[in-house]
């Protein structure tokens, strides 16, 4: 029976309200800067990159949970009882959140509120069907569509079906060919700011949105998602042999490198770095909290932390949802006012950060029930009667934005 790495838990129900923060300041700050001015600070406009850490951390724990069944190779049993343990646990929970995302579209529609082309544009009857096999992020649309986080469990799911194939050949990896992965997953991180984003396509009806070669982003989704998703993903397996081989656990298993090495991410997303540099602070982190400290143990040991982490899944997919609702009860109130000339106001930061945390108290109330009701039940009743596996946490990973 694998151990389980319990200081990974409360990182991913970090990550999760982190990821909140970044759409609540996106969605009600009407393009951002609602909570932190933009002339002051892109802190909150670059915390897309925790889903880069979402990536990473799912490589990592697939190869200590699941490492040993595929390092020989591939049998069919084994594969198949992993592809089950997987859908347990991401796609109830995405099947029940596109269908509360179209519950809520159709009543806006039918109380008269105008569609929201910055959030509705890309829904369709054939974007369902590809968010339904999880296909929406695989160049199929020009912009989010349904449920929008819900792209990296798109881009999450077919890597699973890619990892057992990856075992095998990274295992028998020296250390010179595990650097060279290394460095070709950051020259990928690379090539998709120069090279990809100037391709990416918007929707005709939102031509405000253009590429801006100064933003040095990696920040891929509806289009290329999976090649975002394939770099952290190899990056985290990477990290994982690293880890079994104790790699740098001098330095970084204590509480100073870790507080020394989030201080570092939060000055590169603060500063607007190029995120190809950013980014290389997440998997020193994830090694550095799985190693631990005492310390580190009993802060991340707190139970409100692990039962954060236990959301965690729960609170990416249900907070853009939750803030669609929101969007339709304020526009409801003002249909058949007359249109105010200008762009919309946005509440002033004090304002801003109440709502905000009254919607994060809203996320976690509701995660909370998701999580009790429909990630645990779905995942017991799937995994009972399909094959359940041998070893598969319930907190075993966050697939997620």
């Amino acid at each position: 029976m694998k151990t389980y790495l319990s200081n990974l838990t409360p990182l991913r129900g970090i990550a999760a309200l982190l990821t909140v923060i970044f759409h609540v300041d996106l969605m009600l700050g009407n393009g951002g800067g609602m909570l932190l001015r933009f002339n002051d600070t892109r802190l909150i406009s670059r915390m897309y990159l925790m889903v880069d850490f979402f990536f990473i951390l799912s490589g990592f724990v697939m190869c200590h949970v699941y490492g040993q069944w595929f390092s020989d190779r591939v049998q069919m049993v084994d594969f198949k009882r992993f592809t089950i343990a997987r859908f347990a646990r991401v796609y109830p929970l995405h099947l029940a959140m596109l269908c509360a995302v179209l519950l809520i579209f159709s009543v806006s529609g039918w109380m008269g509120i105008p569609q929201n082309p910055i959030i509705q544009t890309e829904n369709s009857l054939f974007s369902f069907v590809t968010n339904l096999l999880l296909l929406q992020s695989m160049n199929l649309h020009h912009w989010f569509s349904w449920d929008h986080a819900a792209w990296s469990i798109s881009t999450e799911w077919w890597m699973y079906m890619l990892f057992p194939f990856l075992v095998r050949p990274f295992m028998k990896l020296r250390s010179v060919g595990r650097v060279a992965v290394v460095i070709g997953c950051f020259l990928g991180y690379a090539g998709i700011t120069v090279y990809i984003l100037p391709f990416v396509t918007y929707p005709a009806s939102l031509p405000f949105f253009k590429y801006d070669p100064t933003d040095n982003s990696i920040n891929v989704a509806y289009q290329y998602g999976f090649l975002r998703c394939l770099f952290g993903f190899v990056l985290g397996m990477m990290m994982y042999l690293g880890y079994r081989e104790n790699w740098g656990k001098a330095w970084l298993a204590n509480g100073y490198t870790l507080i020394g090495l989030t201080l570092g991410l939060g000055s590169c997303m603060h500063l607007a770095i190029p995120d190809v540099f950013t980014v290389s602070f997440l998997p020193l982190l994830l090694l550095s909290a799985a190693y631990g400290s005492q310390r580190t143990n009993a802060l991340f040991g707190a139970k409100p932390l692990q039962r954060l982490g236990d959301w965690s899944f729960s609170i990416y997919l249900v907070h853009q949802p939750l803030l669609f609702v929101i969007g339709s009860i304020m526009a409801y109130q003002t249909l058949g006012q007359p249109a105010v000339p200008g762009p919309p106001t946005k509440p002033d930061m004090l304002t801003g950060w109440l709502m905000c945390l009254a919607f994060i108290g809203l996320t976690l109330l509701v995660a909370s029930l998701t999580y009790r009701f429909v990630e645990v039940p779905a995942r017991q009743l799937l995994n009972g009667r399909f094959h359940k596996p041998a070893v598969e946490s319930e907190h075993s990973v966050l697939t997620t934005n």
